[in-house]
């Protein structure tokens, strides 16, 4: 099976944004920044809350650009429930909406990281911050097709994903897994 143009610049922006990710959380790993030298399951969880605020800076700049659009447009003052929207609307609606279930899955998963193994808790600004940074590249590729936003895509998406599989895992093993 053969990919068209638009496929293939897909996989590789989604490829990039893999490799960006494991090489940042590899990075964090290791090197350990912004990390706290000793932490209970009280502090982590604060940790993880303040990391979280960049996420919610995530949203609120999508809310706010969608509202922003819309009271800018005549033909989209009155909300989705009434009108068409303009493809301005649209695209941001479809980044908010976007942002929204990454963000979902991301701080779920961000909790079972440190729920199931507290050393865990040293990847967390890695992937906040990849987050931060995928959903920017994400929200300015959007415009131009899916390869330009896949590379933003992946970086949002695969961070969360290995979260969830490492929160699994440790679930599953956590008495055999060493700290």
């Amino acid at each position: 099976m053969s990919l068209s143009m638009k496929q293939g610049g897909t996989a590789k922006g989604m490829a990039a944004g893999g490799i960006i990710s494991a090489a940042v959380i590899i990075i964090q790993y290791r090197f350990k920044f912004f990390m706290p030298s000793s932490f209970s399951f009280t502090d982590a969880a604060i940790f993880v809350c303040k990391w979280d605020t960049l996420l919610f800076i995530c949203l609120l700049a999508a809310i706010a650009r969608v509202a922003t659009a819309r009271f800018f447009s005549p033909q989209d003052i009155d909300g989705s429930g009434l009108t068409t929207p303009t493809k301005e609307v649209s695209i941001d609606r479809a980044v908010l909406q976007n942002t929204l279930e990454q963000i979902t899955l991301a701080i779920g998963s961000y909790f079972s990281l440190i729920s199931t193994r507290l050393e865990n808790l040293c990847i967390i600004p890695a992937l906040v911050l990849l987050f931060v940074s995928g959903r920017i590249l994400f929200w300015f590729g959007y415009s131009k097709g899916a390869a330009h936003r896949a590379c933003g895509f992946g970086m949002t998406f695969y961070p969360t994903v290995f979260s969830i599989i490492l929160s699994v895992i440790c679930f599953i093993f956590g008495a055999y897994i060493p700290n």
